[in-house]
């Protein structure tokens, strides 16, 4: 039990944190918290955390493209950090791959576009470059000055701080 309220908390801080930056074009904390929250979590919470998200993201804003990206590039960042966490051992690193993650965004939600035409993937991906560069500067300042922080007090919310 008390694992699924985890569960349910901290995909609702995802949702809630991309809500009140959505005036902001592409800075956002749903990556920077998936990272951290990978660090401290099983790959089966994080997966049940970024399914949660992602259903209630489909339900806030319906059904789109970009509705089976959510589920698949967010699951594949958690999946990824935790295989990373060996080498995700400072602010400095959490920096550079949150950074790396903001700038292949826009080319992983391409995806789907590239099946439909590979002009109409590369005219999506390039039409947003200027967007994945924010995104990617915009992750790599959050994750440098707010990880640390974050870090102890997810270690004490999940018990391993």
């Amino acid at each position: 039990m008390r694992k699924s309220v985890l569960c349910a908390m901290l995909a609702c801080l995802l949702v809630i944190s991309k809500e009140i930056l959505a005036f902001l074009p592409n800075i956002e904390l749903v990556s920077f918290f998936i990272i951290l929250y990978a660090l401290f979590l099983p790959w089966r919470m994080m997966l049940m955390i970024v399914f949660l998200f992602s259903t209630l993201q489909m339900l806030l804003y319906g059904i789109g493209m970009w509705t089976p990206m959510y589920y698949i590039v967010f699951s594949g960042l958690a999946l990824l950090t935790i295989c990373l966490r060996f080498w995700l051992t400072n602010e400095y690193r959490l920096a550079l791959f949150s950074g790396m993650f903001g700038l292949v965004f826009g080319f992983l939600f391409a995806f789907p576009y590239f099946l439909l035409s590979w002009h109409l993937g590369w005219a999506y991906f390039l039409n947003g470059l200027l967007f994945d560069v924010v995104h990617a500067v915009g992750n790599y300042i959050l994750m440098l000055v707010l990880a640390n922080p974050v870090k102890r007090t997810l270690g004490m919310l999940v018990g391993n701080g």
